[in-house]
C-alpha cells in the first residue's frame, strides 16, 4: 500500500510537471504569482503542494475535455488565425461560444507525423472542432468541487465552477455566489475574485453599493500587484488580467448607470492606463452618457 501511495504522488509530481509546462499561463495563481507561500517552509510541504496544484490541473484538464465531448482544444497561434491554416472550433449547441481555438490533435490534412498522427487520432478521442457537442454541465459541476478541494488557490476553478452553478440552473445564484465567496476567502489578493463577485452585485442582484465595494477591493489588489513589480506577471495570467480590466469597465458602468458620468470617466481614464488599448474603456472616457 505503501507503494502504491508514494507511486500516486509520484505521479501526481510528474503530471503537474507535464501540465505546467504544457500551459505555464493557464496554471499560474495570481496570489502566489512573485510571493513566498507556505509552501516554501519545508521540502515535504512543498511536494504536497506542488501534487495539490497538479491533481487540480489534471482535473482541469481533464474538466475542459470531457465538457466539449472529448475534444481537446487549445487558443489558435497567430499565424493559424492569419493563414486559417486550422480548423476554428465552433459549436453545435448553445452552450458554449469559441472564438480563435482549435483542437490539440491536428487533423490529418495538416499533421506533418503521418503515420503516427493516425494512430493517435484511433487510439485517442478525436472529432471534428467544427460543431462539436458539449456534455451536459451537470457531469462535470462535481469536478470544480474537487478542483478547488484539492488546491484552494486554484483561482479559475472557482470563477469557471461558479458560472457553470448558475449556468446549470439560474435558481442557483446564491450557490454559485457562495462558490465565489470561499474563493475570495482562499485567496484574498485574487483581482479576478473579487471582480467577478462585484459583476455578480451588478448584474444579478442590482446591488450597486455591494458592487463598489467588490470592484473597489479588486482593484486594491491589482495596485498591491503593482507595488510589489509583479504587474507585468499579472497581466500574462489570463484570468487575473481579464479581470484587473473588467473591474475597471464594471466601475465605469456602474456610475454610468448612477448618472455620474465625472466618475465614469475617471475609472475608465485610469483602467486605459494599463490597458491603453481597450475600446470598452475608451467608449467609457469620453464625457457623455454611453447607451
Amino acid at each position: 500500500m505503501r507503494a502504491i501511495g508514494l507511486l500516486i504522488i509520484l505521479q501526481g509530481f510528474i503530471g503537474g510537471v507535464a501540465i505546467r509546462y504544457v500551459l505555464p499561463v493557464q496554471l499560474q495563481r495570481a496570489d502566489t504569482l512573485g510571493a513566498h507561500t507556505p509552501y516554501d517552509r519545508s521540502a515535504m510541504v512543498s511536494v504536497m503542494g506542488e501534487v495539490r496544484s497538479s491533481l487540480a490541473g489534471y482535473l482541469w484538464v481533464k474538466t475542459d475535455e470531457y465538457t466539449h465531448g472529448g475534444v481537446w482544444l487549445r487558443p489558435m497561434t497567430e499565424r493559424e488565425k492569419r493563414l486559417r491554416t486550422a480548423r476554428e472550433a465552433s459549436s453545435a449547441d448553445s452552450f458554449d461560444t469559441h472564438h480563435d481555438e482549435t483542437s490539440v490533435i491536428p487533423e490529418r490534412e495538416r499533421d506533418p507525423r503521418w503515420l503516427w498522427g493516425n494512430i493517435e487520432r484511433q487510439v485517442k478521442p478525436f472529432f471534428d472542432v467544427r460543431h462539436h457537442f458539449h456534455r451536459p454541465v451537470r457531469e462535470v459541476l462535481p469536478l470544480y468541487r474537487f478542483m478547488t478541494w484539492a488546491d484552494p488557490t486554484f483561482v479559475q476553478g472557482y470563477l469557471v465552477g461558479a458560472q457553470m452553478i448558475l449556468f446549470d440552473n439560474k435558481q442557483n445564484l446564491r450557490e454559485a455566489i457562495a462558490f465565489l465567496k470561499e474563493g475570495a476567502r482562499n485567496n484574498p489578493r485574487s483581482i479576478a475574485l473579487f471582480t467577478e463577485l462585484g459583476r455578480y452585485a451588478l448584474v444579478q442582484l442590482g446591488d450597486y453599493a455591494q458592487a463598489e465595494s467588490y470592484l473597489r477591493q479588486a482593484l486594491r489588489n491589482g495596485d498591491y500587484w503593482v507595488q510589489r513589480g509583479n504587474a507585468s506577471i499579472i497581466l500574462q495570467n489570463p484570468f487575473e488580467r481579464d479581470g484587473w480590466r473588467d473591474a475597471y469597465r464594471w466601475l465605469a458602468i456602474l456610475k454610468q448607470r448612477e448618472h455620474r458620468i465625472d466618475e465614469q470617466c475617471e475609472w475608465a481614464r485610469r483602467g486605459l492606463h494599463y490597458f491603453p488599448d481597450d475600446p470598452v474603456l475608451h467608449q467609457f472616457a469620453t464625457p457623455r452618457k454611453v447607451k
